[in-house]
């Protein structure tokens, strides 16, 4: 298998700071991803003597890890953390990630990292220990533990020493809380805020109807600014964003089960065009209807109906 090692980028929706650019020991990559379209998954591969933390800040993205000689799927969505330990091997899959936005940082925590981040040789040797000693790997974060690593980053991110330097603090904070973060476990629901839960419940019941944010917020019974900035704080996502992830996961079962034709479906969703709703549906997917409903028929062709690709 692939041991990858991202170079350094500095583009719009992608932005790694590596090691030889911000020369602090102990911490390896430091990324912020932010894609508003669908984007192409990343191949299986591993990172030698490196811990790999993902931090969803919104959207979802999905993991395929190797577990006890089989890959199991972790699905990672807004306010969580997802921790990769040394030498597992793990990737997207063959699907197209969907449009998100997450930090992402590597730890070396071979014995031969005297230090990490600054910390001195007792302190990086208790770090270590904490986060190699983790029992869960999917984490539930908070808006405090986002603006710590966002803040370290942003600091990084200017590339002059004294920035690096005081963006280390935020970095260290953010990984010792780590140890203390609750789990997400997959046979228990986080529990949602009620006023957005409501809001939440009338959005699948109502996904064949123009939807509106201010409607959901007199629903959920907050203000309009309240609504949207406890919404995301909640759910991840923008109340828009969230609607129309919802409808695109109805208009792609719509496709797999039935054969009606795009502009009927369109219209059943509450676009007012095929032409929108396919440039909607191929953001989120990467792939036009047409295609997915294709690419659906021809996998059911080959394995037989039922089944999960």
């Amino acid at each position: 298998m692939l041991e990858i090692i991202d170079e350094y980028c500095w583009s719009k929706h992608k932005k790694i700071i590596t090691q030889d650019v911000h020369q602090i020991p102990g911490l390896k990559n430091l990324t912020h991803w932010s894609h508003p379209f669908a984007f192409d998954p990343s191949p299986t591969h591993y990172h030698s003597d490196i811990l790999e933390i993902h931090c969803m800040v919104k959207g979802e993205r999905r993991t395929l890890l190797k577990q006890d000689s089989q890959f199991n799927s972790y699905t990672i969505t807004g306010n969580e953390a997802f921790c990769i330990f040394p030498y597992e091997l793990h990737g997207n899959g063959e699907q197209p990630q969907q449009p998100s936005e997450f930090y992402a940082l590597q730890i070396d925590v071979s014995r031969e990292a005297e230090s990490i981040l600054g910390l001195n040789q007792q302190y990086s040797h208790i770090l270590r220990e904490r986060l190699l000693s983790m029992e869960h790997r999917h984490l539930q974060l908070s808006s405090t533990e986002i603006q710590l690593i966002r803040t370290g980053f942003n600091l990084f991110s200017s590339e002059q020493r004294d920035d690096i330097i005081n963006g280390c603090p935020f970095l260290t904070a953010f990984l010792f809380n780590l140890y203390y973060m609750s789990p997400i476990r997959k046979e228990t629901l986080r529990q949602i805020d009620l006023h957005i839960q409501k809001a939440m419940n009338y959005v699948a019941a109502n996904l064949t109807s123009a939807l509106s944010v201010q409607d959901l917020a007199e629903i959920s019974g907050y203000s309009i600014s309240r609504f949207k900035s406890k919404f995301r704080e909640e759910v991840g996502f923008t109340p828009a964003d969230y609607i129309t992830v919802q409808k695109m996961n109805l208009a792609k079962k719509l496709l797999e089960t039935t054969e009606k034709n795009i502009t009927d479906l369109a219209y059943e969703l509450g676009f007012s065009s095929s032409n929108y709703f396919s440039s909607v549906f191929k953001k989120i997917t990467s792939v036009s209807p047409l295609t997915y409903r294709r690419n659906v028929n021809h996998y059911h062709e080959l394995y037989g109906k039922g089944k999960q690709p």
